[in-house]
C-alpha cells in the first residue's frame, strides 16, 4: 500500500508542477473589455427599438470601470460584488453617457449585469416605443468574460 500511496503523491505533484494555475482568468481588465463589448451590442438593440439615429459600437466608444469587492480585494475573481460603470459617447453630443451596472459572475466567466440607473437608459425591464411596450436589452443581461487569453 505504501509504494502505491508514494506514486500517487509523485504523480499529483508532477502534474503540478507541469500544468500551473495562475488563477481564474477572470481579471479586472477582461471584466471590463467584456462588459463594454456586451453593452455596445444592446446599446444598438435599445437605439433600434426606440428609433433612434442609428450609430456603430465604433462611435459608441463603449468603455467599463469595474470594482470588485468596493475596491478592497483583489480585483480579480468570481463573484457577485463586482461593481461597473459603463460609459459611452454618442456622435455630436458633448456630454458622455454612463450607466451603472452591478454583476454576479460564476467561476466559468459567466456574468449578469443588473442595470442600476440612470432609468432612462437601464433603470426599467420596459420601454416605451412607438408601437408600444417592448423589453429593455439593457435592463439585464448576460455576457462571458474570455478567460483565455487570446495573444
Amino acid at each position: 500500500m505504501l509504494p502505491l500511496a508514494a506514486l500517487t503523491a509523485v504523480t499529483v505533484g508532477a502534474v503540478a508542477v507541469a500544468t500551473p494555475s495562475t488563477g481564474s482568468g477572470i481579471e479586472q481588465e477582461k471584466v471590463q473589455k467584456s462588459l463594454a463589448t456586451v453593452f455596445g451590442h444592446l446599446y444598438r438593440q435599445q437605439t433600434q427599438q426606440l428609433h433612434r439615429p442609428a450609430v456603430t459600437e465604433a462611435q459608441l466608444r463603449t468603455s467599463a470601470a469595474c470594482t470588485k469587492s468596493d475596491g478592497q480585494a483583489a480585483q480579480e475573481g468570481a463573484g457577485n460584488d463586482w461593481r461597473c460603470v459603463v460609459s459611452w459617447h454618442l456622435p455630436g453630443v458633448a456630454v458622455t453617457g454612463s450607466a451603472i451596472y452591478q454583476l454576479d459572475i460564476t467561476s466559468d466567466g459567466r456574468f449578469v449585469a443588473d442595470g442600476d440607473g440612470p432609468k432612462e437608459v437601464n433603470g426599467y425591464f420596459l420601454v416605451r416605443t412607438s408601437t408600444g411596450d417592448a423589453p429593455n436589452p439593457l435592463w439585464q443581461f448576460d455576457g462571458n468574460v474570455e478567460l483565455l487569453d487570446t495573444q
